[in-house]
């Protein structure tokens, strides 16, 4: 994130002094940052939290009642 954001200073420096490649690189990386954040958070943070043995296990549990039908019963 510190390299995305020295490009984005360096597209404002350039834009501020009038040159058109500075808009683009500019507008490039709004796009990119705007695009890619959510993935990068994914995998910096929450990607190894679904991979944890409690979560799978929890999914076997999930699946093993759904079979038994344990919410096949109507709440009223």
């Amino acid at each position: 994130m510190f390299v995305f954001s020295v490009i984005t200073l360096l597209a404002c420096g350039l834009a501020g002094i009038g040159a058109g490649l500075g808009t683009w690189l500019y507008d490039f990386t709004v796009l990119c940052y705007h695009s890619l954040y959510l993935p990068f958070l994914y995998v910096t943070f929450l990607a190894d939290f679904f991979q944890e043995e409690d979560f799978l296990l929890d999914n076997a549990y999930y699946s093993e009642m759904k079979d038994a039908g344990f919410f096949d019963v109507d709440w009223e």
